[in-house]
This record gives structure tokens, C-alpha cells and sequence, in this order.
């Protein structure tokens, strides 16, 4: 059976992954499925379909594990999504923390609040110092922050941009809000984030745009960091 793309994949995913790829996600989230049933289900060739999962395998969104066959052969492969693929499907586990947030605020004021929020990214802050704990270069670790943010639903990538003053700077990009509705309601989580960006990386971040206040994208740029900044960088606490 040929899946319906308007009755199946999230508009969402089809935004993120381009449709194709968005109907087979979405497929691997019922259950896991080698590649003919694929094939099968979506009408299109076997060879499309291996293109497809080799590019979603790389992305860390889905994978393969072996399936015995009854006769010879190697074994196939039944591929399933990870857990970072789950991540982008909507739930309702944002509006449940956004009214225990709000529920926090009424009951014990604004600075429990801010108090809360500032505990969650120093407890981040902590992980992401750790994993990068061995990567002093600026740069490299910018792509390691990164690297963890998309690991944590975020689909960050960098790239080196001309800020306007004329300096190139590294630009942190986020093409998803794993906690975008929560943001929208307590913005202070995109100020405290950018702390721990700044914190991390021992350097100046300007944050130029966010999801939760109506872009496309979330935007930092970053500056070169200082010598004092570089030695501090490893620090774990977020400030």
C-alpha cells in the first residue's frame, strides 16, 4: 500500500526532512521494517529507499539491525528510528512543563521561576563542559556544542558568516526548539541559553534571532574568545 504523505508524515517533519524521508520516518515510528516493505508501502524503488536511510542513518535518525533470513544469504537489515528521531514528533510533554512552570511562578513567585530555570542549564551546562572537557580549539568546540545540541533535539550546525560590522564570526544555528512552547511562554529560557552558550565557549554570544519569537531558526552569533576566556572555557557551571 502506498502511504499518503498529507495523511501520514507531520508538516513539521516534512519542513525538516523533505518529504520523502519525512514518510519513511514516519512509517519507522509504527514499527521497524526492512527495505522492500518500505519500497512497498511508499511506491518507490528499493535503491531510493537505501539512498534515503543511508542519509537519515547519517543524521543519527535511524538504524539497521540484522534479521536472520531462512535461507542463505547475508542477514538483512530491519531499521527502526532512534530516539533522537522520536524527538520529532510532537507530544504533549511541553504543555505539560509549560503549566508546572506556570504553576511554580503563581504558587511561589517569578524568582522561584528563574531560580528553576537557572539550575536546568547549569545541570546542561555540566554535560555539555564534560563532553568538550578535551577540545580547548574555539572553533572545534563550537562544533561540539553543536553536535550535543542536536543530540538533544535542537538540529544545530555552524558555519562562518560576515556579523554586520564586517567581522567574520561563527554563526550557531538551531533549525528546531525542542522546547519551543515553553519558551514562548518563559522567554528567560533563551536569555539563560545564551548564558550557557557564552559560559561553554568562554566567548561573547549575540543572540540575533529565536524560534520561540516568531523566526525560522535560532541564531548566535560568536566571537573569538579571549586567552582568558579559552583557559576558562572548561569550566562546568553556567553563569
Amino acid at each position: 500500500m502506498r502511504a499518503s504523505l498529507n495523511a501520514a508524515a507531520p508538516s513539521t517533519l516534512v519542513d525538516l526532512l523533505g518529504g520523502p524521508r519525512a514518510q519513511v520516518v514516519d512509517l519507522l515510528r509504527v514499527q521497524r521494517r526492512g527495505v522492500a516493505e518500505l519500497a512497498g508501502e511508499l511506491g518507490m524503488s528499493e535503491v531510493a529507499v537505501r539512498r534515503h536511510l543511508q542519509v537519515l542513518e547519517r543524521s543519527g535518525l535511524v538504524t539497521g539491525e540484522p534479521v536472520r533470513r531462512d535461507g542463505p544469504g547475508r542477514p538483512g537489515l530491519h531499521y527502526g528510528l532512534t530516539d533522537k528521531a522520536r524527538r520529532l514528533f510532537p507530544d504533549r510533554s511541553a504543555e505539560f512543563a509549560s503549566e508546572l512552570l506556570d504553576y511554580l511562578e503563581m504558587a511561589h513567585g517569578r524568582s522561584a521561576l528563574r531560580g528553576f530555570l537557572r539550575w536546568r542549564m547549569e545541570r546542561q551546562g555540566e554535560r555539555y563542559a564534560a563532553a568538550l572537557e578535551n577540545t580547548p580549539d574555539p572553533a572545534a568546540r563550537t562544533v561540539g556544542l553543536a553536535r550535543l545540541l542536536s543530540d538533544d533535539g535542537f538540529l544545530a550546525e555552524v558555519q562562518p558568516v560576515t556579523a554586520p560590522d564586517g567581522a567574520t564570526v561563527l554563526q550557531l544555528k538551531q533549525g528546531h526548539c525542542a522546547v519551543k512552547d515553553v519558551a514562548k511562554a518563559h522567554p528567560e529560557l533563551c536569555a539563560y541559553e545564551a548564558a550557557l552558550f557564552q559560559k561553554i565557549l568562554g566567548t561573547k554570544i549575540s543572540r540575533r534571532q529565536t524560534i520561540a519569537g516568531g523566526a525560522g531558526e535560532c541564531i548566535c552569533h560568536i566571537s573569538e574568545p579571549t586567552t582568558s576566556a579559552r583557559t576558562g572555557a572548561g569550566n562546568g557551571h553556567q553563569g
